[in-house]
């Protein structure tokens, strides 16, 4: 989880239609991929329903072992708090209308970012697809034309959204809080909201920022790159960055960030767009990841009840693909953090944590085909034929002796 404090260097890059509060689109990513029914933020309700897609493969979630997690756990009786532009009522969300901050249209519905994220959570191809998932609304659009009061994605919305979730608590008893979304200037509000909120038994997850499309930003991906990006940056929140296929050079899609947690890859991965359609998504995009991650948590939290918040971060951190997080649960790696998430692994692996999220002992899951061979068979000595060589071997050494010791008596005789 993060621990940075705040850095006093802010990313002025702003995104195309926002006006000057420093917000990242951090569903937008450049590299993108072409496919039938592709998930689309621009897909909202009223807009035609195409067909499903065609893709029967997940690879993004094939590369975190999803399916084999979910033979021993599917989110179920898991509450997932979705902090984002609303969640549209599809087939196979079970969703729950929580609020609607004010200046967001509650009943109207004008970018499809949010049910992307809840149908990668706990969509019917989701990670987690018998968790529920608790809609919290607190922008209308990337680019919201605020002369037709629309409300743009700004840190004050994000905050009531947050407060509109600790409010929740008592009654609701949320597991995992996701915020798909990001502004680039550090914010005391949000900072003092965000500190509020990971006081509360739960996990928060955010994303740790794309990079734009055409964005120079100076950024060389040395490990001393770091880009501000919140409230990914604060502490107590697990920054979930993405990568793409292979060992393919995340640059292009995503911005290094010191305090990134853990990656997941979101190419492939299918969700649905808010007209209902089954949809596939073709970009790296921290959005999308935050999401997977979220939903990876609602699967830790059924498989172990009992574990603390921070338990389950040091399991999922100690599971990924990578070089997992040091003894204290730093990381230096501003593109992957700890590695590239591992479902199956983080579920079944023998990993001591203690309540404060210490890793004590993990042993690695063992895969048939990396076993060592067995050891040798033992000679048996007595077998035969090897009985007869040893046996005519110790006769003939007991002769040769006996030949030496009897010299002397020879020569006198």
């Amino acid at each position: 989880m993060s621990h940075r404090q705040g850095s006093p260097r802010v990313r002025t890059t702003l995104a195309a239609g926002l006006l000057a509060a420093a917000v990242v689109p951090v569903w937008a990513g450049p590299a993108a991929a072409d496919h039938d029914a592709p998930c689309s933020v621009g897909e909202v309700p009223g807009s035609e329903q195409l067909a499903d897609t065609h893709e029967k493969d997940n690879a993004a979630f094939d590369r975190m072992h999803v399916e084999q997690a979910q033979e021993l756990a599917t989110g179920k009786g898991v509450k997932v708090a979705v902090i984002d532009s609303g969640v549209w009522s599809v087939e196979g969300i079970d969703r729950v209308g929580l609020a609607a901050v004010a200046g967001a249209a509650p009943n109207e519905l004008l970018s499809g970012h949010g049910t992307i994220v809840a149908g990668l959570i706990a969509g019917p191809h989701g990670v987690a697809p018998d968790a529920q998932i608790y809609d919290v609304k607190v922008f209308d659009a990337d680019g919201a034309d605020t002369s037709q009061g629309q409300k743009p994605l700004t840190s004050a919305g994000i905050v009531a959204g947050i407060q509109a979730v600790i409010d929740a608590y008592p009654r609701e008893r949320f597991d995992v809080v996701n915020i798909s979304l990001a502004v680039t200037s550090p914010d005391p509000a949000l900072e003092a909201a965000v500190a509020r909120l990971v006081e509360l038994p739960l996990v928060v997850v955010a994303a740790a920022g794309n990079r734009e499309e055409g964005e120079d930003d100076g950024f060389e991906g040395t490990p001393g790159s770091d880009a501000d990006v919140f409230p990914a940056d604060y502490p107590g929140v697990v920054a979930v960055s993405a990568t793409p296929p292979g060992n393919d050079d995340p640059s292009a899609a995503v911005v290094p960030n010191m305090d990134t947690d853990v990656a997941a890859p979101t190419l492939g991965a299918i969700s649905a767009n808010a007209t209902g359609q089954v949809c596939v998504v073709g970009e790296v995009a921290t959005s999308w990841a935050a999401a997977e991650v979220s939903g990876l948590f609602a699967l830790l939290r059924e498989r172990f009840p009992r574990e603390t918040p921070q338990q389950l971060v040091a399991r999922l951190q100690a599971t990924t693909e990578g070089a997992g997080a040091g003894p204290d649960g730093q990381v230096d790696n501003p593109w992957t953090g700890a590695g590239v998430v591992q479902a199956h692994d983080a579920l079944t692996r023998q990993v001591e944590v203690g309540r404060k999220g210490k890793v004590e002992t993990t042993v690695a899951e063992t895969h048939a085909d990396s076993q060592a061979p067995p050891p040798p068979e033992q000679v048996d000595l007595f077998g035969t034929p090897r009985a007869m060589l040893l046996w005519s071997g110790l006769v003939a050494g007991s002769l040769l002796a006996l030949a030496f010791m009897l010299r002397p008596l020879l020569r006198r005789s």
